[in-house]
Protein backbone atom coordinates (compact mmCIF):
# COMPACT_ATOMS: atom_id res chain seq x y z
CA UNK A 1 0.00 0.00 0.00
CA UNK A 2 1.49 2.99 -1.26
CA UNK A 3 1.19 5.26 1.59
CA UNK A 4 0.57 9.06 1.69
CA UNK A 5 3.39 11.94 2.29
CA UNK A 6 3.35 15.46 3.56
CA UNK A 7 5.38 17.23 1.39
CA UNK A 8 6.59 21.21 1.09
CA UNK A 9 7.58 22.12 -1.99
CA UNK A 10 9.14 25.16 -2.76
CA UNK A 11 9.35 27.13 -6.29
CA UNK A 12 13.00 28.62 -6.68
CA UNK A 13 15.97 29.02 -9.05
CA UNK A 14 19.42 27.47 -9.42
CA UNK A 15 22.57 29.22 -9.96
CA UNK A 16 24.44 27.45 -12.51
CA UNK A 17 28.56 28.08 -13.27
CA UNK A 18 29.51 30.82 -14.63
CA UNK A 19 30.23 30.39 -18.62
CA UNK A 20 33.22 32.55 -19.51
CA UNK A 21 34.06 33.30 -22.88
CA UNK A 22 36.17 35.61 -24.65
CA UNK A 23 35.90 37.17 -28.37
CA UNK A 24 38.98 38.54 -30.03
CA UNK A 25 38.27 40.69 -33.13
CA UNK A 26 40.26 43.50 -35.50
CA UNK A 27 38.90 45.58 -37.03
CA UNK A 28 40.53 48.51 -40.04
CA UNK A 29 39.08 52.11 -39.52
CA UNK A 30 39.23 55.43 -41.31
CA UNK A 31 39.82 58.39 -39.74
CA UNK A 32 36.44 60.76 -40.23
CA UNK A 33 36.48 63.45 -42.79
CA UNK A 34 36.41 66.31 -39.78
CA UNK A 35 39.71 64.97 -38.31
CA UNK A 36 43.50 65.92 -38.99
CA UNK A 37 45.83 63.36 -40.24
CA UNK A 38 47.30 61.27 -37.60
CA UNK A 39 50.77 62.02 -36.59
CA UNK A 40 51.61 59.48 -33.17
CA UNK A 41 49.00 57.97 -31.23
CA UNK A 42 49.04 58.51 -27.54
CA UNK A 43 46.38 56.03 -26.43
CA UNK A 44 43.29 53.82 -27.05
CA UNK A 45 40.84 53.26 -24.73
CA UNK A 46 37.99 51.03 -24.80
CA UNK A 47 34.09 51.38 -22.59
CA UNK A 48 32.37 48.20 -22.68
CA UNK A 49 28.44 48.58 -22.65
CA UNK A 50 26.59 45.02 -22.42
CA UNK A 51 22.80 46.21 -23.70
CA UNK A 52 20.73 43.11 -24.29
CA UNK A 53 20.47 38.94 -23.31
CA UNK A 54 18.35 36.13 -24.53
CA UNK A 55 17.91 32.88 -24.10
CA UNK A 56 16.01 30.43 -26.32
CA UNK A 57 16.54 26.72 -27.02
CA UNK A 58 19.50 26.18 -24.86
CA UNK A 59 21.46 29.16 -26.52
CA UNK A 60 22.59 32.66 -25.00
CA UNK A 61 23.18 35.59 -26.92
CA UNK A 62 24.88 38.19 -25.87
CA UNK A 63 24.95 41.88 -27.60
CA UNK A 64 26.50 45.06 -26.94
CA UNK A 65 29.47 47.33 -28.34
CA UNK A 66 32.99 48.44 -27.35
CA UNK A 67 32.94 52.13 -28.13
CA UNK A 68 36.79 53.12 -28.24
CA UNK A 69 38.50 56.62 -27.96
CA UNK A 70 41.73 57.27 -29.88
CA UNK A 71 43.83 59.74 -28.40
CA UNK A 72 46.29 61.09 -30.78
CA UNK A 73 48.86 64.19 -32.23
CA UNK A 74 47.66 65.88 -35.04
CA UNK A 75 49.77 65.86 -38.09
CA UNK A 76 51.23 69.30 -38.65
CA UNK A 77 49.53 71.65 -35.46
CA UNK A 78 51.00 68.96 -33.31
CA UNK A 79 47.76 69.14 -30.95
CA UNK A 80 46.20 66.71 -29.12
CA UNK A 81 42.47 65.60 -30.75
CA UNK A 82 40.71 62.35 -30.26
CA UNK A 83 37.82 60.34 -31.74
CA UNK A 84 35.38 57.77 -31.05
CA UNK A 85 34.40 54.60 -32.84
CA UNK A 86 31.94 51.57 -31.94
CA UNK A 87 32.71 48.04 -32.39
CA UNK A 88 29.98 45.70 -31.96
CA UNK A 89 30.03 43.02 -29.97
CA UNK A 90 27.75 39.98 -30.99
CA UNK A 91 28.12 36.77 -28.69
CA UNK A 92 26.03 33.46 -28.76
CA UNK A 93 27.01 30.62 -26.35
CA UNK A 94 25.23 28.05 -28.19
CA UNK A 95 23.90 24.75 -26.41
CA UNK A 96 25.86 25.68 -23.35
CA UNK A 97 22.69 26.18 -21.12
CA UNK A 98 20.79 23.19 -19.01
CA UNK A 99 16.99 22.95 -19.94
CA UNK A 100 15.17 25.22 -18.53
CA UNK A 101 17.44 28.35 -18.16
CA UNK A 102 15.31 31.27 -18.52
CA UNK A 103 17.36 34.04 -16.85
CA UNK A 104 20.79 34.75 -16.62
CA UNK A 105 23.56 37.92 -15.72
CA UNK A 106 26.15 39.25 -17.81
CA UNK A 107 28.89 40.90 -16.92
CA UNK A 108 32.03 42.39 -19.13
CA UNK A 109 35.54 43.39 -18.94
CA UNK A 110 38.28 44.75 -22.07
CA UNK A 111 40.74 42.47 -21.17
CA UNK A 112 43.33 43.92 -24.12
CA UNK A 113 43.03 46.82 -26.20
CA UNK A 114 45.45 47.85 -29.00
CA UNK A 115 45.19 50.78 -31.34
CA UNK A 116 47.76 51.33 -33.78
CA UNK A 117 47.90 53.36 -37.26
CA UNK A 118 48.35 51.79 -41.03
CA UNK A 119 48.46 55.58 -42.28
CA UNK A 120 47.93 58.87 -40.96
CA UNK A 121 44.21 58.08 -42.15
CA UNK A 122 43.58 54.81 -41.32
CA UNK A 123 43.77 52.87 -38.10
CA UNK A 124 43.96 48.85 -37.00
CA UNK A 125 42.62 48.01 -33.28
CA UNK A 126 42.64 44.38 -31.84
CA UNK A 127 40.36 43.99 -28.98
CA UNK A 128 40.03 40.91 -26.60
CA UNK A 129 36.68 40.87 -24.33
CA UNK A 130 35.56 38.74 -21.60
CA UNK A 131 32.29 37.94 -20.91
CA UNK A 132 30.72 35.87 -18.52
CA UNK A 133 27.68 34.78 -17.80
CA UNK A 134 25.72 33.19 -14.97
CA UNK A 135 22.87 31.32 -16.47
CA UNK A 136 19.82 30.71 -13.44
CA UNK A 137 17.71 27.43 -13.96
CA UNK A 138 13.75 27.28 -12.62
CA UNK A 139 13.71 24.39 -9.84
CA UNK A 140 11.80 23.19 -7.22
CA UNK A 141 13.24 22.30 -3.85
CA UNK A 142 10.97 19.38 -2.30
CA UNK A 143 11.60 17.72 1.39
CA UNK A 144 9.09 15.39 3.40
CA UNK A 145 8.18 16.55 6.59
CA UNK A 146 5.61 13.51 7.49
CA UNK A 147 3.53 10.58 6.85
CA UNK A 148 -0.13 11.18 6.89
CA UNK A 149 -1.10 7.59 7.88
CA UNK A 150 1.86 7.50 10.32
CA UNK A 151 -0.39 6.27 13.71
CA UNK A 152 -2.60 3.63 12.39
CA UNK A 153 0.65 2.26 10.77
CA UNK A 154 2.49 1.97 13.95
CA UNK A 155 5.58 4.48 12.06
CA UNK A 156 8.50 5.93 14.04
CA UNK A 157 10.07 9.09 12.01
CA UNK A 158 13.38 10.92 12.79
CA UNK A 159 13.69 14.02 11.26
CA UNK A 160 16.55 16.83 10.85
CA UNK A 161 16.34 20.50 9.95
CA UNK A 162 18.15 22.07 7.76
CA UNK A 163 18.72 25.88 7.96
CA UNK A 164 18.48 26.22 3.78
CA UNK A 165 18.71 29.28 1.48
CA UNK A 166 17.00 29.50 -1.82
CA UNK A 167 17.02 31.96 -4.40
CA UNK A 168 13.34 33.00 -4.22
CA UNK A 169 12.99 35.69 -7.44
CA UNK A 170 15.22 36.98 -10.01
CA UNK A 171 14.55 40.69 -10.98
CA UNK A 172 15.85 42.69 -13.71
CA UNK A 173 15.22 46.59 -14.45
CA UNK A 174 16.85 49.11 -16.96
CA UNK A 175 17.03 52.28 -15.76
CA UNK A 176 18.44 55.91 -16.96
CA UNK A 177 20.72 58.12 -14.38
CA UNK A 178 21.54 61.62 -15.01
CA UNK A 179 24.35 63.76 -13.07
CA UNK A 180 26.18 67.08 -13.45
CA UNK A 181 30.17 66.79 -12.96
CA UNK A 182 30.82 70.28 -11.63
CA UNK A 183 34.24 71.27 -12.13
CA UNK A 184 36.10 72.61 -8.90
CA UNK A 185 37.68 76.17 -9.18
CA UNK A 186 40.84 75.07 -9.16
CA UNK A 187 39.98 73.55 -12.46
CA UNK A 188 40.08 75.35 -15.70
CA UNK A 189 36.52 75.68 -17.95
CA UNK A 190 36.53 73.03 -20.38
CA UNK A 191 35.64 73.53 -24.48
CA UNK A 192 36.29 69.77 -25.73
CA UNK A 193 35.32 66.87 -24.05
CA UNK A 194 38.94 64.22 -25.06
CA UNK A 195 37.79 61.21 -23.83
CA UNK A 196 35.53 59.89 -20.92
CA UNK A 197 35.38 56.62 -19.10
CA UNK A 198 32.62 55.83 -16.13
CA UNK A 199 31.91 52.83 -14.38
CA UNK A 200 29.19 51.38 -11.78
CA UNK A 201 29.50 49.64 -8.45
CA UNK A 202 26.52 48.91 -5.94
CA UNK A 203 26.61 50.49 -2.53
CA UNK A 204 23.59 49.18 -1.26
CA UNK A 205 20.37 46.18 -1.65
CA UNK A 206 18.14 45.98 0.86
CA UNK A 207 14.11 45.34 0.84
CA UNK A 208 11.89 47.61 2.65
CA UNK A 209 8.42 45.92 1.97
CA UNK A 210 7.94 44.44 -1.53
CA UNK A 211 10.19 47.14 -2.83
CA UNK A 212 14.37 46.77 -2.97
CA UNK A 213 16.45 50.22 -2.97
CA UNK A 214 19.22 49.79 -4.60
CA UNK A 215 21.79 52.56 -4.30
CA UNK A 216 25.18 52.61 -6.40
CA UNK A 217 27.81 55.23 -7.20
CA UNK A 218 28.86 56.30 -10.93
CA UNK A 219 32.59 56.46 -11.56
CA UNK A 220 33.08 59.28 -14.13
CA UNK A 221 36.30 60.99 -15.34
CA UNK A 222 36.76 63.31 -18.13
CA UNK A 223 39.86 64.36 -19.75
CA UNK A 224 39.35 67.61 -21.56
CA UNK A 225 40.73 70.88 -23.38
CA UNK A 226 40.32 74.26 -21.50
CA UNK A 227 39.52 77.09 -22.99
CA UNK A 228 43.04 78.22 -23.07
CA UNK A 229 44.02 74.64 -24.98
CA UNK A 230 45.51 73.61 -21.50
CA UNK A 231 44.80 69.46 -21.17
CA UNK A 232 42.82 68.69 -17.80
CA UNK A 233 41.35 65.84 -15.85
CA UNK A 234 38.48 65.66 -13.62
CA UNK A 235 36.76 62.97 -11.80
CA UNK A 236 33.43 62.24 -9.43
CA UNK A 237 31.74 59.71 -8.09
CA UNK A 238 27.82 60.14 -8.50
CA UNK A 239 25.43 58.67 -6.39
CA UNK A 240 22.19 57.28 -7.29
CA UNK A 241 19.39 55.21 -6.16
CA UNK A 242 16.39 53.24 -7.76
CA UNK A 243 13.40 51.33 -6.98
CA UNK A 244 12.80 47.35 -8.49
CA UNK A 245 9.57 45.60 -7.63
CA UNK A 246 10.29 42.60 -5.44
CA UNK A 247 7.81 40.39 -3.85
CA UNK A 248 5.07 40.58 -2.00
CA UNK A 249 5.99 37.84 0.48
CA UNK A 250 9.16 39.00 1.26
CA UNK A 251 10.17 38.81 5.03
CA UNK A 252 13.40 39.37 7.70
CA UNK A 253 14.73 36.19 6.03
CA UNK A 254 14.53 37.02 2.16
CA UNK A 255 17.78 39.35 1.23
CA UNK A 256 18.74 41.02 -1.96
CA UNK A 257 22.14 41.18 -3.76
CA UNK A 258 22.09 43.35 -6.95
CA UNK A 259 24.77 43.10 -10.11
CA UNK A 260 25.20 46.26 -12.33
CA UNK A 261 25.93 47.05 -15.83
CA UNK A 262 26.25 50.30 -18.11
CA UNK A 263 24.20 49.59 -21.02
CA UNK A 264 25.43 53.47 -22.49
CA UNK A 265 26.86 56.90 -21.65
CA UNK A 266 26.24 60.75 -22.84
CA UNK A 267 28.70 62.70 -22.08
CA UNK A 268 28.81 66.67 -23.08
CA UNK A 269 29.59 69.84 -21.54
CA UNK A 270 27.76 72.75 -20.70
CA UNK A 271 24.50 70.24 -20.43
CA UNK A 272 21.29 72.81 -20.46
CA UNK A 273 22.71 76.09 -18.06
CA UNK A 274 25.75 75.90 -21.07
CA UNK A 275 27.99 76.20 -17.95
CA UNK A 276 31.30 75.26 -19.55
CA UNK A 277 32.10 74.24 -15.37
CA UNK A 278 29.11 71.59 -16.03
CA UNK A 279 29.65 68.04 -17.55
CA UNK A 280 26.33 66.39 -17.96
CA UNK A 281 26.36 62.74 -18.00
CA UNK A 282 23.67 60.48 -18.82
CA UNK A 283 24.33 56.62 -17.90
CA UNK A 284 21.94 54.03 -18.67
CA UNK A 285 22.46 51.08 -16.74
CA UNK A 286 20.49 47.29 -15.87
CA UNK A 287 20.21 46.14 -12.84
CA UNK A 288 19.70 42.08 -12.47
CA UNK A 289 18.77 41.43 -8.98
CA UNK A 290 19.07 38.05 -6.91
CA UNK A 291 16.16 37.98 -4.11
CA UNK A 292 17.18 34.93 -1.41
CA UNK A 293 15.38 33.44 1.40
CA UNK A 294 15.98 31.88 4.13
CA UNK A 295 13.78 28.88 5.35
CA UNK A 296 14.25 25.91 8.02
CA UNK A 297 13.40 22.32 6.06
CA UNK A 298 12.61 19.55 7.52
CA UNK A 299 13.09 16.54 6.27
CA UNK A 300 12.56 12.74 7.49
CA UNK A 301 16.12 10.61 7.02
CA UNK A 302 15.26 7.34 8.81
CA UNK A 303 12.10 5.49 9.54
CA UNK A 304 10.60 2.39 10.95
CA UNK A 305 7.46 0.48 11.51
CA UNK A 306 6.45 -1.69 14.73
CA UNK A 307 3.51 -3.03 13.09
CA UNK A 308 4.28 -3.40 9.58
CA UNK A 309 6.70 -3.93 6.73
CA UNK A 310 8.25 -0.44 5.67
CA UNK A 311 10.09 0.02 1.79
CA UNK A 312 10.80 3.58 1.56
CA UNK A 313 12.36 5.22 -1.24
CA UNK A 314 14.86 8.26 -0.10
CA UNK A 315 16.60 11.05 -2.44
CA UNK A 316 19.37 12.99 -1.63
CA UNK A 317 18.86 16.68 -1.98
CA UNK A 318 22.06 18.93 -2.77
CA UNK A 319 21.29 22.15 -0.53
CA UNK A 320 22.66 25.72 0.08
CA UNK A 321 22.57 26.54 3.34
CA UNK A 322 23.66 29.97 2.83
CA UNK A 323 25.64 33.08 1.07
CA UNK A 324 28.28 35.17 2.77
CA UNK A 325 29.47 37.82 0.97
CA UNK A 326 33.21 38.18 2.15
CA UNK A 327 35.51 41.61 1.32
CA UNK A 328 39.03 42.69 1.47
CA UNK A 329 41.44 45.14 0.81
CA UNK A 330 44.68 44.98 -0.71
CA UNK A 331 47.00 48.16 -0.72
CA UNK A 332 48.82 48.16 -3.72
CA UNK A 333 52.08 50.36 -4.66
CA UNK A 334 53.65 50.12 -8.43
CA UNK A 335 56.29 52.02 -9.63
CA UNK A 336 56.38 52.86 -13.26
CA UNK A 337 59.70 53.91 -15.09
CA UNK A 338 59.13 55.67 -18.15
CA UNK A 339 62.21 57.08 -19.45
CA UNK A 340 61.80 60.56 -19.24
CA UNK A 341 61.17 63.20 -16.92
CA UNK A 342 57.16 63.40 -15.83
CA UNK A 343 56.04 67.30 -16.06
CA UNK A 344 52.79 66.08 -14.98
CA UNK A 345 50.73 63.07 -14.55
CA UNK A 346 47.19 63.81 -16.74
CA UNK A 347 44.75 60.62 -15.22
CA UNK A 348 45.75 56.87 -13.73
CA UNK A 349 43.17 54.15 -14.10
CA UNK A 350 43.60 50.77 -13.27
CA UNK A 351 41.61 47.83 -14.60
CA UNK A 352 41.70 44.09 -13.76
CA UNK A 353 42.11 40.97 -16.36
CA UNK A 354 41.67 37.58 -15.70
CA UNK A 355 40.81 36.25 -11.39
CA UNK A 356 41.99 32.77 -10.11
CA UNK A 357 41.47 31.22 -7.30
CA UNK A 358 42.55 28.38 -5.48
CA UNK A 359 41.04 27.43 -2.09
CA UNK A 360 42.43 25.84 0.62
CA UNK A 361 40.04 24.55 3.66
CA UNK A 362 39.38 28.27 5.23
CA UNK A 363 41.05 30.14 3.20
CA UNK A 364 41.14 31.72 -0.66
CA UNK A 365 44.43 32.20 -2.16
CA UNK A 366 43.10 34.91 -4.99
CA UNK A 367 45.24 36.24 -8.03
CA UNK A 368 44.67 38.75 -10.62
CA UNK A 369 46.01 40.72 -13.56
CA UNK A 370 46.08 44.44 -12.37
CA UNK A 371 45.94 46.35 -15.57
CA UNK A 372 47.51 50.37 -15.24
CA UNK A 373 47.44 53.10 -17.95
CA UNK A 374 48.40 56.45 -17.04
CA UNK A 375 48.25 59.13 -19.46
CA UNK A 376 51.38 62.04 -18.35
CA UNK A 377 53.22 65.01 -20.45
CA UNK A 378 56.85 65.18 -20.68
CA UNK A 379 59.02 68.00 -19.87
CA UNK A 380 58.40 69.33 -23.08
CA UNK A 381 54.67 69.34 -22.38
CA UNK A 382 53.91 66.52 -24.98
CA UNK A 383 51.01 63.86 -23.70
CA UNK A 384 52.43 60.09 -23.22
CA UNK A 385 50.63 56.79 -22.17
CA UNK A 386 52.82 54.26 -20.24
CA UNK A 387 51.06 50.95 -19.37
CA UNK A 388 51.93 48.00 -16.46
CA UNK A 389 50.63 45.20 -15.92
CA UNK A 390 51.00 43.48 -12.51
CA UNK A 391 50.03 40.55 -10.22
CA UNK A 392 48.03 41.07 -7.53
CA UNK A 393 47.60 38.71 -4.76
CA UNK A 394 45.82 38.12 -1.70
CA UNK A 395 44.75 35.37 0.81
CA UNK A 396 41.20 35.75 2.49
CA UNK A 397 39.51 34.19 4.77
CA UNK A 398 36.80 31.93 3.91
CA UNK A 399 33.95 30.49 6.28
CA UNK A 400 34.18 27.38 7.15
CA UNK A 401 32.44 24.62 5.12
CA UNK A 402 31.94 27.38 2.26
CA UNK A 403 33.03 27.26 -1.47
CA UNK A 404 34.47 30.41 -2.52
CA UNK A 405 34.01 32.39 -5.79
CA UNK A 406 35.50 35.65 -6.46
CA UNK A 407 32.49 38.21 -7.35
CA UNK A 408 34.34 41.57 -8.65
CA UNK A 409 37.63 42.71 -7.83
CA UNK A 410 37.83 47.01 -8.17
CA UNK A 411 40.12 49.89 -7.99
CA UNK A 412 39.19 52.63 -5.73
CA UNK A 413 40.80 55.80 -5.51
CA UNK A 414 43.49 55.47 -7.73
CA UNK A 415 46.27 58.32 -7.30
CA UNK A 416 49.55 58.56 -9.50
CA UNK A 417 52.32 60.70 -8.44
CA UNK A 418 55.72 61.65 -10.70
CA UNK A 419 58.48 60.66 -9.15
CA UNK A 420 62.37 61.03 -10.72
CA UNK A 421 62.54 58.91 -13.74
CA UNK A 422 58.96 57.28 -13.49
CA UNK A 423 55.46 57.73 -12.15
CA UNK A 424 53.92 56.11 -8.69
CA UNK A 425 50.70 54.21 -8.57
CA UNK A 426 48.85 53.54 -5.32
CA UNK A 427 44.95 52.06 -5.24
CA UNK A 428 43.52 50.16 -3.19
CA UNK A 429 41.94 46.53 -4.55
CA UNK A 430 39.19 45.67 -3.27
CA UNK A 431 38.03 41.91 -3.52
CA UNK A 432 34.57 40.69 -2.96
CA UNK A 433 33.85 36.73 -2.58
CA UNK A 434 30.69 34.61 -2.61
CA UNK A 435 30.71 32.36 -0.10
CA UNK A 436 28.60 29.58 -0.48
CA UNK A 437 27.92 26.68 1.82
CA UNK A 438 25.96 23.33 0.88
CA UNK A 439 25.43 20.18 2.47
CA UNK A 440 23.40 17.17 1.50
CA UNK A 441 20.59 15.33 3.03
CA UNK A 442 19.00 12.40 2.63
CA UNK A 443 15.44 12.97 2.85
CA UNK A 444 11.85 10.20 1.94
CA UNK A 445 10.54 10.85 -0.78
CA UNK A 446 8.12 7.70 -1.40
CA UNK A 447 7.03 4.75 1.05
CA UNK A 448 5.13 1.63 0.86
CA UNK A 449 3.96 -0.30 4.37
CA UNK A 450 2.95 -4.38 4.00
CA UNK A 451 1.27 -6.33 6.86
CA UNK A 452 4.08 -7.28 9.14
CA UNK A 453 4.75 -11.41 8.46
CA UNK A 454 4.75 -13.95 11.11
CA UNK A 455 7.96 -15.07 12.52
CA UNK A 456 8.39 -18.52 13.84
CA UNK A 457 9.18 -19.64 17.67
CA UNK A 458 8.97 -17.54 20.56
CA UNK A 459 10.59 -13.72 20.65
CA UNK A 460 12.04 -12.09 23.72
CA UNK A 461 9.41 -9.71 25.10
CA UNK A 462 12.53 -8.13 26.92
CA UNK A 463 16.46 -7.81 26.69
CA UNK A 464 19.23 -5.93 28.02
CA UNK A 465 21.33 -3.83 25.52
CA UNK A 466 24.06 -1.24 26.15
CA UNK A 467 23.92 1.45 23.87
CA UNK A 468 27.33 1.94 22.61
CA UNK A 469 29.13 5.04 21.92
CA UNK A 470 27.84 6.05 18.43
CA UNK A 471 24.68 5.03 19.00
CA UNK A 472 22.01 6.82 19.65
CA UNK A 473 18.25 5.44 21.85
CA UNK A 474 16.85 5.79 18.07
CA UNK A 475 19.06 2.94 17.19
CA UNK A 476 18.28 0.61 19.85
CA UNK A 477 14.48 1.38 19.41
CA UNK A 478 14.70 0.69 15.35
CA UNK A 479 16.68 -2.37 16.01
CA UNK A 480 13.87 -4.13 18.29
CA UNK A 481 10.65 -2.64 16.71
CA UNK A 482 9.63 -0.77 20.16
CA UNK A 483 10.11 3.35 20.04
CA UNK A 484 12.23 5.67 22.50
CA UNK A 485 9.32 6.89 24.72
CA UNK A 486 8.98 2.98 25.69
CA UNK A 487 12.59 2.41 26.11
CA UNK A 488 12.35 5.62 28.76
CA UNK A 489 9.50 4.34 30.75
CA UNK A 490 11.03 1.00 30.81
CA UNK A 491 14.03 2.75 32.68
CA UNK A 492 12.30 5.04 34.24
CA UNK A 493 14.36 7.96 32.46
CA UNK A 494 12.49 11.12 31.49
CA UNK A 495 14.46 12.19 28.43
CA UNK A 496 16.81 10.51 26.21
CA UNK A 497 20.15 12.48 27.38
CA UNK A 498 19.36 10.90 30.62
CA UNK A 499 20.27 7.40 28.99
CA UNK A 500 23.62 6.14 30.28
CA UNK A 501 26.10 5.38 28.04
CA UNK A 502 27.61 1.89 28.34
CA UNK A 503 25.48 0.34 30.90
CA UNK A 504 22.62 -1.80 30.30
CA UNK A 505 18.87 -0.49 29.30
CA UNK A 506 15.98 -2.76 29.44
CA UNK A 507 14.53 -2.68 26.09
CA UNK A 508 11.03 -3.60 25.10
CA UNK A 509 10.32 -5.81 22.01
CA UNK A 510 7.59 -6.47 19.89
CA UNK A 511 6.71 -10.15 19.04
Amino acid sequence: MELELCKETYSCYEALPPLVETREQSTETIVPDYCPDIARIVEGSGCLFVRSREIADGRVSVSGSLRVTLLYIADGSGGLKSFSYTLPIEETLDGRLREGCTEASVSGCVSALEVRALNPRKIMTRAAVELTVTPYCAAQLTACGDVTQRAENGIETLCETQEVSIIKALRSKDFVFSDDLVLSSSKEPAAELLRESASVRTTECRLIGGKIILKGVVCVEVLYLSESGTICSAAAELPFSQIVEGIEDADENTSAEAMLCLTGAELRIGGESGDARTISAKLFLHAFVVLRQSLCLRCITDLYSTSCELSAQMQTLELCGGVETVTQEQNVREQIETGVEVSAVLCAEVHFGSVSLVQEESTANVRCTAILRVLYLDEGGAPLMVERRTEVAVRIAVPEGCTAAVRCVTACEVSAAATAGGIEVRFPALFTLECTSRCRCACLCALKAEPQQESGGRQPTLVLRAMGAQERLWDLAKAYRTTVAEILTANELSAEADAPGGEMLLIPCRR
